[in-house]
């Protein structure tokens, strides 16, 4: 059942009751999607300046710390996740702030990584237009509801279609019922081809029509 978007006092209540925001990565069941976003990452891109957006207690950030990667910078807009990511003690820099604010993406950064927000947020596409262009972003996205989750998404099709005009998406991996993305921020401008399918593929009137026949074509051979 769809939910809807939450303030940052149910955040709170989440990190500090939910056991599995209080465990290291190595015991978390998020630790495969992490293993996914560092493959994205590059295991020897180490010195890359990473911004995460929505970064919750620090376990993506251990994470990092122990394969040494060295410039990191997470935010949230819960207080006691930022709290918690503090009390690892390492040299990143972490701080409270709101993803829909232009001034919480201030700091230098060469990845963006955005892991399981834009389902949280009516306006998922403000905090992709507030990454810098050409800027690689890592992002996931769960298949499932959730009670503060304002949307799902049940396909790859499904995610390219939404942020086709924002992000060129290399690669979608699925993970379980999340889906772990690695794109390039760029702003695209389609042509109305491209606008009706929502997609970046070159499309001509030519191939179009193709389309149009291959699926009427389906549509005939079902019925």
């Amino acid at each position: 059942m769809k939910g809807e978007q939450k303030g940052s006092s149910y955040y709170d209540e989440a990190f500090r009751n939910r056991n599995i925001f209080n465990v290291s990565y190595k015991d978390s069941p998020y630790w495969v999607h992490w293993t996914q976003v560092i493959q994205f990452l590059g295991h020897k891109n180490t010195s890359a300046s990473i911004l995460d957006v929505g970064c919750g207690p620090g376990q993506l950030a251990e994470y990092l710390f122990d394969l040494g990667f060295q410039n990191y910078t997470g935010f949230d807009f819960s207080e006691e996740a930022i709290k918690r990511a503090r009390s690892l003690g390492y040299n990143y820099t972490f701080f409270t702030a709101d993803a829909l604010a232009r001034s919480s993406y201030e700091s230098d950064y060469d990845v963006a990584i955005c892991l399981e927000v834009f389902e949280h947020l009516n306006e998922d596409k403000k905090i992709i237009n507030f990454f810098q262009q050409g800027k690689k972003v890592i992002f996931s996205v769960p298949n499932f509801w959730d009670p503060s989750h304002v949307r799902r998404f049940v396909s790859m099709r499904q995610i390219k279609s939404r942020y086709y005009k924002l992000l060129d998406i290399q690669q979608i991996v699925k993970v379980g019922n999340i889906y772990v993305c690695s794109a390039i921020r760029r702003d695209f401008e389609p042509n109305i081809f491209q606008r009706f399918l929502k997609s970046r593929e070159n499309i001509t009137f030519s191939s179009f029509s193709k389309r149009l026949k291959s699926y009427f074509d389906r549509v005939k051979d079902s019925l």
